[in-house]
């Protein structure tokens, strides 16, 4: 009987937790990824705001080409209605319809599928330019209703289906920046390994916007190095440290710095000392403008995976010669250091 109590309490416990994690988890799964594209938000808009245009993106139609469309309701509008008809095991049964449209910033779509199982979904398209560049950012969440929410414990639709909206946001980049004139060839760059050495740096760190990291680069440089030589101390080499970059918000966690000796004190309370540890390193030297530094960053994150490497924070811009103390872009000379383990 005590044996039997036992187990009695134990499945009560499990049902209770059960019951507990249903409530508490929450009832959809969700995937979202983000594509920066050189083209304007009207014109990736336009593009996505209609559901015939959906196939040039989406995998899952290329991987099923026998699928048949049919569509309903005015293109490009709330209440169109895109249903298909294709291979269980690669594109399903379904429809597509558009609940939502907000002219260059947001498309949304609701989803449902019959086959091979039934299930509801919502899809967002966010679009933000800035200065003719465009974000769009990929929303998909997957609904997974109580009590079936509790196996999101144990699947992950993100691991599961990520690299289909990767490719899809790459496609849509690649149509876009082509029908634009915008697509450029990526150069590669000579890649070094060095051994980076421990550094200070007096720095002022802050969540900065892409567009104004040049004009906070310019404002703050001269502080950081007034205080430096108000301490005595050697400014070393203009640098920026970069310790994160969000491709979403298009914002940056960006130090101004210049190196100090490890002995320098600097009394103002928005310049800090940086303390990087000794590091191996991988970098790449750039002579002229800063229009090929996503080519740097391409080829530096290329070798990280070629060496079977992990990218470490922060990143560091060496500025030897750049906007501050040279008007010819042509002179300008960068070193960027990506620290690695």
């Amino acid at each position: 009987m005590k044996a039997l109590r036992l187990f009695f309490f134990f499945i009560l416990s499990v049902l209770i937790i059960v019951a507990v994690l249903m409530y508490v988890l929450p009832t959809y799964q969700k995937v979202e990824r983000t594509v920066v594209i050189k083209a304007p938000a009207a014109a990736i808009y336009n593009e996505l705001s209609k559901l015939e245009n959906f196939n040039k993106f989406s995998v899952w139609s290329q991987r099923d080409p026998a699928a048949k469309f049919s569509f309903r309701g005015k293109d490009g509008t709330v209440d169109a209605v895109a249903t298909w008809k294709g291979d269980p095991a690669l594109a399903g049964d379904g429809k597509i319809e558009i609940t939502a449209l907000e002219p260059d910033k947001k498309i949304v779509h609701n989803l449902s599928f019959s086959k091979p199982k039934k299930g509801n979904a919502k899809s967002s398209f966010l679009l933000n330019e800035v200065n003719g560049t465009t974000s769009v950012t990929w929303l998909f969440e997957l609904a997974t209703p109580r009590p079936w929410n509790i196996f999101n414990l144990f699947a992950s639709l993100d691991k599961e289906m990520g690299k289909d909206f990767d490719e899809g946001l790459a496609m849509l980049k690649a149509a876009m920046e082509k029908s634009y004139g915008t697509e450029v060839k990526q150069e590669t760059y000579k890649v070094e390994m060095l051994n980076f050495p421990a550094t200070n740096f007096a720095a002022v760190k802050q969540q900065i916007r892409w567009a104004d990291l040049q004009s906070f680069y310019a404002e703050h440089l001269p502080i950081v190095i007034q205080e430096v030589q108000n301490a005595g101390a050697a400014p070393g080499t203009a640098s920026g440290l970069i310790f994160s970059w969000d491709e979403k918000l298009q914002q940056a966690n960006y130090a101004v710095a210049v190196p100090v000796a490890a002995e320098t004190s600097i009394n103002n309370p928005i310049v800090q000392l940086v303390k990087i540890n000794a590091s191996k390193a991988i970098a790449v030297t750039l002579s002229g403008g800063y229009e090929k530094l996503p080519d740097v960053y391409a080829s530096l994150r290329k070798y990280i995976n070629e060496n079977d490497l992990k990218e470490k924070s922060p990143v560091i811009e060496q500025y030897f010669f750049g906007p501050v103390n040279e008007k010819d872009t042509s002179k300008w000379l960068t070193k960027i250091v990506m620290l690695v383990e």
